[in-house]
């Protein structure tokens, strides 16, 4: 499985996507959102600085634009920056995010389109995040000299890369001018077959949370909500998570203010979340109407990162099996952080729970217990906050080090 092998997955992806998208409104705009892209662009490059170099940051979606971000930040006020996206979740919440000069869709990776999106934007360097990486726009790049550089990379045993069947797939590889990981095991992964510039940076997310948790940004409504009580928050939660939660919401034997920001916001599962809880609860969209409520749940994007400052435990959603969700927003303004019991692919979840900021549950029974002693005990509640933000500051300083080697290849 080779070249021609990549070429026929993503073409079967991209029919496949097409045939899905009058069905599916993800499909619909990852499919519209790409049309005319050569118009859209070029409009956009068009009133682009012409003294400044331009880099082009490439993400797959938003938390991998979050690991990118503190970088875009630092580089904006010297150069042009183009931002593309591969997912609508991501381009639909940041495509109006004044970090970035141009901000589109990548188009889907063939020669030509390769060739014609460098052309349009000319790039001085390219950077690619943690792990979206697209042959065509490597190739074209390497043949035009334009450094390119993944930074926040994590790499596991048991990707592609590392099949020995999959020799093509590695090539992929080493078009990077150079590779930034997060992990040792990593870096062990990629001198095992012979990638020798790389390095260990770390993961930017930390330095990303870190600023957020700063962030002064207030809710008036909401604290109203909160009160003198004590807050739990449940971010980005799915089903199972919510259903881990719901009698120990119900009883409240501490007297706590709950809000949940699950992770899906549809009409339909807010409603079914609002029955479980017997209607004991209050949407964020009707706060004004706001009566004796005890349960919060937030039916809109963009607000869960700045209301952690108001939680005293939080629960973030995801490790049942849909993939666990960011548990570094929490822990950045020092809050324990319970979770489903999955962790795989999260290194960040495995060490923090060693370091005593996280606590992994997989019964409504181990959720109640866990949070009793959190509520009950004060100094094991201490211990527990003063790990999760310890935590996060032991391993701030990635963006720093990212930056520096970005830096270097846009002096040459």
């Amino acid at each position: 499985m080779g070249k021609l092998g990549y070429e026929i997955s993503l073409f079967s992806y991209y029919l496949g996507i097409t045939f899905a998208s009058p069905f599916n409104s993800k499909a619909k705009e990852w499919v519209q959102g790409r049309k005319n892209w050569r118009k859209k662009i070029k409009a956009q490059v068009e009133g682009l600085d012409k003294s400044k170099k331009t880099v082009w940051f490439h993400v797959s979606s938003l938390g991998e634009f979050e690991q990118g971000r503190p970088l875009m930040e630092s580089l904006k006020s010297e150069h042009s920056i183009v931002l593309t996206f591969f997912s609508p979740s991501g381009f639909q919440v940041m495509k109006n995010w004044d970090g970035a000069d141009v901000i589109c869709y990548l188009p889907i990776d063939t020669k030509r389109n390769a060739a014609e999106f460098i052309e349009l934007i000319n790039p001085s360097l390219a950077v690619f995040v943690k792990y979206d990486v697209w042959y065509h726009y490597l190739k074209q790049l390497k043949k035009n000299s334009i450094p390119r550089v993944l930074i926040s990379a994590r790499f596991y045993p048991k990707q592609l890369f590392f099949k020995k069947w999959a020799s093509w797939y590695r090539k992929l590889i080493f078009l990077f001018s150079e590779i930034l990981v997060q992990d040792e095991q990593s870096l062990g992964l990629l001198e095992n077959i012979g990638y020798r510039n790389a390095k260990l940076t770390g993961d930017t997310r930390f330095d990303r949370v870190t600023a957020l948790s700063k962030n002064t940004d207030e809710f008036p409504k909401i604290a109203s909500f909160c009160g003198d009580k004590k807050v739990f928050i449940a971010g980005s939660s799915w089903p199972l998570d919510e259903q881990l939660m719901h009698e120990y919401m119900l009883k409240n034997k501490h007297n706590l203010r709950f809000i949940i920001a699950p992770h899906d916001i549809s009409t339909e599962h807010i409603k079914l979340l609002k029955s479980k809880l017997n209607n004991q609860v209050i949407l964020y969209s009707e706060i004004d109407k706001i009566q004796n409520e005890r349960i919060l749940i937030i039916d809109s994007i963009g607000l869960l990162s700045r209301l952690y400052k108001y939680a005293y435990i939080s629960y973030i959603g995801g490790a049942f099996k849909e993939g666990l969700h960011n548990i570094l927003e929490p822990a950045a303004y020092g809050i324990p952080v319970i979770t489903g019991p999955d962790h795989e692919g999260f290194l960040e979840g495995p060490a923090m729970e060693k370091a005593g900021g996280l606590f992994r549950v997989d019964s409504a029974l181990q959720f109640a217990e866990i949070m009793d002693q959190l509520i009950s005990n004060s100094a094991f509640y201490t211990k527990a906050a003063r790990s999760a933000q310890n935590f996060i500051e032991e391993n701030s300083g990635a963006s720093l080090r990212t930056l520096k080697t970005l830096e270097v290849y846009l002096r040459t």
